[in-house]
């Protein structure tokens, strides 16, 4: 099977059916989108107009009980049975309307007692009293007592007569909504909250409305809590519809309900279903038509040729040039064009290569004195050119092959001279680089030496510093204690001056004391020893100060010589620590230059050592070039042997 889908008809068949068959396809697919779009537009435009004459329908009811209370009011038998409780009047005017069993009506007075009702009014919680008083007016749709109505209730009042008037109309009605469906080809729906409170949809299996079944979370999401109109595809009752959801408001904007109208669009989907299987039969056929046209063109004029066509190409990569052509009468059209010219290709490249082989046996044997014979057309003639051109130069190369080969053979001995002198230099050359990277060596231990010994000064170095700049601060802090020395000793000198004043004030008033002792007679006697021992205590006192002060001077004298000596050997320290920074520095420097000293060593002995290899990978290299050329030697003379051997143009 794959071996039919490789031939060219079949594959020309299959693209054009393919082709007809995509276009066929795009076609109807196309043409089946755009129907059902348009089917689509149709049912959710039916839904949308279904939407407004719902609307339209529910504001027309509001209208018409608007009217009807409007109507009641305005009559003056109204008033007047009001007046005289003529229930029999008010059920006259209720059954007056046009249906109704849909319709319901109140009559109240002031104090809530009930003149008429209807027997379809719904409402517990309107009160009649509040109405009556203008305390509570109704007008439009309302949600109460879980009953969903177009309402007016408001209060009459004329002639001096006071009361209240419900009119209403139920929502839960289904015969307008079943004529409006009649009218707009479309199911309707009054919801009460999220629940259908009337619509026209039914049970099929029951045949019962809907009623009292509520709308999906979605819907009531959109439509009932968020206020907006909802629109889309929905499955009601097993059938596929368009509908269209917006919310019902009452008189104070409040949700009390929504309204639906949906498009059944089973039967429009059944239709669509079959136009497209109409149309898809239509498509086989005019494809299968079609391929078969393409068929029975494709094997006349197409496969038919190229079979005689591969036929010649079988030939020609067979390497059968002298076989007999084919007799196939091909056409004026491309296929037979190539045909004939692949036919006269195969003739001229038949005689191309017997003329080729007649000279390339004659080359096989040694002579390049052949020519080629036959002709050559259009870019063969570069052959025969190429045939002409590999007789010279290959006769060329010969002649010039032989005159080179006896002067390979004198320079191959030559070289063979050289090289084994060479040979012996690059030993030579080996042992004196030896002799140099040991000299090397030892020259880097020694530096390496250095350096190490350069680091450790400058570690000692580094540590006299920290020594001579603690030395520094001791002088530094005994120069500030010679200072307060100094000072104290000052402060005691003047403490000394005052016991000097105070002993010459004792002296003073020991000699006061002596004379009024002298005076007092035999009873001063006790006072005036008394003032003698204090005159002679002063006396010591004054001496012993005396001492005192001179020793403090002696010691002040000391101090001051003591701190100009501790200054000289601050002065004298700060020039040693300036001295010993200069010196750890170029400690420092020393030990760099020779860390580099040492590096470059080791780089020199690197390749010193790279030399050595270099000249031993020579050495071994000039002995193997001495035995290559001995060997080249008789290679040249077996060269020269069989160049002798072929024949040439001189």
């Amino acid at each position: 099977m794959n071996n039919i889908f490789k031939r060219l008809g079949a594959q020309i068949i299959l693209i054009a059916v393919a082709a007809l068959a995509v276009t066929v396809a795009v076609v109807l697919v196309f043409s089946m989108t755009m129907v059902g779009n348009y089917n689509d537009s149709i049912l959710i435009e039916r839904a949308n107009v279904g939407m407004r004459v719902l609307e339209d329908e529910v504001r027309a009811k509001t209208e018409e009980v608007d009217s009807v209370y409007t109507n009641w009011s305005d009559q003056s038998s109204f008033i007047s049975a009001m007046t005289f409780r003529d229930s029999t009047y008010f059920e006259g005017l209720w059954k007056s309307l046009s249906s109704p069993e849909s319709y319901f009506c109140a009559i109240g007075d002031v104090k809530g007692n009930v003149i008429y009702q209807s027997s379809t009014y719904p409402f517990q919680s309107i009160n009649l009293s509040e109405v009556a008083k203008g305390n509570v007016k109704y007008q439009g749709l309302v949600l109460i007592d879980d009953t969903l109505a177009a309402v007016h209730a408001e209060q009459v009042s004329a002639n001096g007569v006071v009361s209240a008037l419900v009119v209403g109309y139920s929502m839960s009605s289904t015969d307008w909504l079943d004529s409006l469906k009649n009218m707009i080809d479309c199911d309707v729906t009054i919801f009460k909250g999220n629940t259908r409170y009337a619509t026209t949809i039914t049970d099929p299996s029951n045949n019962s409305r809907l009623v009292g079944t509520t709308m999906s979370s979605d819907v009531e999401k959109t439509v009932l809590n968020q206020r907006n109109a909802y629109q889309g595809k929905a499955t009601i009752v097993g059938k596929p519809y368009y509908v269209s959801y917006e919310p019902m408001y009452d008189n104070s904007n409040n949700v009390v309900g929504a309204y639906f109208a949906g498009s059944d669009s089973s039967d429009a989907d059944a239709k669509l279903s079959m136009i497209i299987l109409i149309s898809v039969i239509i498509g086989i056929a005019a494809i299968l038509i079609t391929g078969v046209l393409i068929l029975i063109f494709t094997r006349k004029k197409v496969v038919a040729p190229i079979k005689q066509v591969t036929l010649i190409a079988n030939e020609l990569e067979s390497g059968k040039m002298s076989t007999t052509d084919v007799v196939y009468k091909f056409g004026d059209d491309e296929i037979g064009t190539f045909a004939n010219k692949l036919r006269n290709s195969k003739q001229e490249l038949s005689g191309c290569i017997t003329d080729i082989s007649r000279i390339l046996e004659k080359m096989a044997g040694g002579d390049f004195t052949a020519y080629p014979e036959s002709s050559y057309p259009g870019e063969f003639e570069s052959i025969r050119e190429n045939i002409l051109r590999i007789e010279k130069e290959l006769g060329i190369t010969l002649g010039k092959m032989s005159e080179s080969s006896d002067e390979v053979l004198s320079g191959s001995d030559q070289m063979a001279e050289g090289s084994q002198s060479l040979a012996d230099g690059t030993t030579k050359q080996a042992a004196a680089i030896e002799e140099i990277s040991d000299t090397i060596s030892e020259v880097s231990a020694k530096v390496a030496a250095t350096a190490q010994n350069a680091a450790r000064a400058g570690e000692i170095s580094k540590q006299t510093e920290e020594e001579v700049n603690r030395q520094d601060s001791s002088i530094t802090n005994m120069v500030g204690a010679m200072s307060e020395i100094s000072s104290t000793s000052k402060e005691i000198e003047k403490i000394i001056k005052t016991i000097e004043d105070i002993s010459f004030q004792t002296n003073i008033l020991a000699l006061n004391a002596a004379v009024e002792a002298a005076r007092a007679g035999d009873a001063g006697k006790g006072f005036a020893v008394v003032a003698d021992e204090v005159r002679n205590l002063a006396n010591k006192s004054a001496e012993a100060a005396k001492s005192t002060t001179s020793l403090i001077m002696a010691s002040i004298s000391a101090v001051d010589k003591g701190s100009k000596i501790a200054a000289e050997t601050a002065e004298s320290m700060k020039l040693v620590k300036q001295r010993t920074a200069e010196t750890a520095e170029l400690i420092v420097m020393i030990a760099d230059a020779s860390r580099e000293q040492t590096d470059s060593i080791n780089q020199i002995n690197n390749g010193i050592e790279q030399i050595s290899q270099v000249v031993q990978m020579n050495s071994a290299t000039a002995e193997e070039t001495a035995a290559s050329c001995q060997e080249l030697s008789g290679q040249s003379r077996m060269l020269k042997d069989q160049v002798a051997r072929f024949r040439i143009n001189q």
